[in-house]
């Protein structure tokens, strides 16, 4: 029996240019930012105009810091962004796929420049989605960026097996990518039991 992640790496060839374009065309498509809280339904005394544009503002500078932290990671990656395949530039791309192609092929897979290209760009879209959440991922912002992920959809074609394959693939390239929020993410998709 094949694993998931080797299922999904040979699944990836066909529905490769649907996904990359998915992905790279617009870096922000499939990540969400899902901390802010639900307004409540009960009234609130109504707030001098002071008091109610700090919180505004706060918000604001936050998505406007996350979004150059955003920036400077997509700049730091190297990876085009227009829809070319992705091939691994950094060192630490380099040693995800060494190792993703290590364990592929170990069991009975064919590695090729396609499941390269998938590899990353799971693992990039998670960690873009991390610096988006402001480094906050759990349960809800994983299946949020399950749910909403053009690029995770095309590679699965909607198969619950393929789905937990490029999951597979995309919490083990945050250790390597962004190793700091990549305990967030495992544990995220631990608590979800494959329900998304």
């Amino acid at each position: 029996m094949t694993s998931h992640r080797a299922f999904t790496a040979a699944v990836a060839a066909a529905f490769l240019a649907v996904s990359l374009t998915a992905c790279s065309t617009s870096p922000t498509d499939g990540a969400q930012r899902i901390d802010v809280p639900e307004e409540s339904a009960a009234p609130t005394p109504e707030a001098t105009t002071e008091e109610a544009t700090a919180p505004q503002d706060a918000a604001a500078g936050g998505m406007e810091g996350a979004l150059a932290e955003r920036d400077a990671f997509l700049e730091a990656q190297q990876q085009p962004l227009d829809g070319t395949a992705l091939v691994a530039k950094t060192p630490e791309q380099t040693e995800l796929i060494s190792q993703q192609r290590a364990y592929v092929e170990s069991q009975g897979g064919t590695w090729n420049a396609d499941a390269e290209s998938i590899t990353l760009a799971l693992a990039l879209d998670a960690c873009e989605t991390s610096i988006l959440n402001g480094h906050a991922v759990d349960v809800e912002v994983f299946r949020a960026h399950v749910t909403s992920s053009p690029l995770i959809s095309a590679v699965s074609g909607g198969d619950p097996q393929a789905i937990e394959g490029a999951l597979s693939i995309m919490v083990f390239g945050t250790g390597f990518i962004c190793p700091a929020d990549a305990p967030q993410w495992e544990s995220a998709w631990s608590e979800t039991g494959g329900v998304y």
